[in-house]
């Protein structure tokens, strides 16, 4: 997006014509000026070099009308303080008196209004909480991608302000079609979720088989490598696990350091996932190896997590397994059939009497 725009046509005190990038200098002003940026900001970021610390906010915020907490309830018809409440479960400060809400997180309050009209307010306020810890990792995501794969060795490399404002912009409008992509994804998963659940109603409790994958020697991998080295590594578990668990319709439910928590209606899915995760880091040229553990049963279901007996048995197995074994509940075991083997009885931590476990056999193909 190039907006050759002339010094006369724009403000005074925006562009140093003589400066070796005041062509960048111009372009950055130009599209922040035009974004509706205050000119006296603009001159105040050009003199102090930090027209980049703009760019965020103007992609972002076309109109950059604030409002009060007051202003804001009013507007979505909420109390203002069921507005202060659901902003908090969203993850934002609370700005007390002062006028610092944007104008468009009425669209978001008259969402929550919707909601909490037809599932009342508690467990709209729940589902707010989910929505804010998501959209937070994706920020914190799209700020890292940009800071470790952009940022950074511009910084290195010594361009100017201006210079690394225009990238910043063009990373930013990017960013406005990761938003278009978060609503597909949503609209996809929520299919994805619709089936898994199959007309299920008792949602608080459902049937699932859970799975903990965990990496081998993390720590002392650790100590042998550079970070860069580990993060690249630990990159690799993350796709490895994400891709095995969308060829066999697993969820992968979260990534934990080094390990990952999957769950399945199907224990046979879920055992293939995990049988081929183990397979592909053991041949993986820096991750040791990884093992695992597989329950089948019950589990208390919340705010898309999974907790329970069931769960802890998993996790425990995954810990209690040698580097590339996967152990089995007697659940999880009993729906496979002759792809498990007993492999004894294990005292596991939080279990009072010693646990018989079975051992996956047929690596991820079976």
């Amino acid at each position: 997006m190039m907006m050759h725009m002339a010094d006369d046509d724009l403000p005074a005190g925006l562009v140093d014509p003589d400066a070796p990038d005041a062509e960048a200098q111009r372009e950055i002003a130009a599209f922040l000026f035009s974004r509706g940026v205050p000119i006296e900001q603009l001159r105040e970021a050009h003199t102090s070099d930090a027209m980049s610390g703009l760019v965020a906010g103007a992609v972002l915020w076309p109109d950059l009308t604030r409002l009060d907490v007051g202003e804001l309830a009013a507007r979505s018809g909420l109390s203002e303080d069921l507005t202060r409440r659901a902003r908090r479960m969203l993850g934002f400060v609370d700005p007390g008196a002062d006028a610092l809400c944007r104008s468009r997180e009425v669209e978001m309050l008259q969402a929550f209004a919707a909601g909490a009209a037809l599932f009342g307010e508690e467990r709209t306020l729940q589902m707010s909480r989910v929505l804010g810890m998501s959209a937070a990792a994706i920020a914190e995501a799209a700020n890292s991608l940009f800071t470790g794969a952009v940022g950074a060795p511009l910084r290195a490399a010594g361009v100017t302000d201006a210079e690394f404002a225009l990238t910043a912009r063009d990373a930013m409008l990017a960013f406005e079609n990761v938003c278009a992509a978060v609503d597909v994804m949503l609209r996809l998963h929520f299919e994805r979720a619709a089936a898994r659940l199959g007309g299920d109603l008792t949602v608080d409790e459902l049937t699932y088989a859970i799975a903990f994958v965990d990496v081998v020697g993390s720590t002392a991998m650790a100590g042998e490598l550079r970070g860069s080295e580990v993060a690249v590594a630990l990159r690799d578990f993350d796709r490895i696990a994400a891709e095995a668990a969308a060829r066999h319709d697993v969820r992968l439910v979260k990534l934990i350091g080094d390990g990952a928590m999957l769950a399945a209606r199907d224990v046979g899915d879920l055992a293939r996932a995990v049988g081929e995760i183990v397979e592909a880091v053991g041949e993986h040229p820096v991750l040791p190896a990884a093992k695992a553990g597989v329950s089948f049963g019950a589990v208390a279901a919340h705010d898309g997590d999974y907790f329970g007996q069931v769960v802890n048995l998993a996790a425990r197995a995954s810990s209690a397994a040698a580097p590339s074994e996967i152990l089995l509940d007697a659940e999880a075991a009993a729906g496979l059939g002759s792809r498990a083997e007993p492999a004894g009885t294990y005292e596991l931590k939080g279990f009072g009497a010693p646990v018989g476990l079975y051992r996956l056999t047929g690596g991820s193909s079976g």
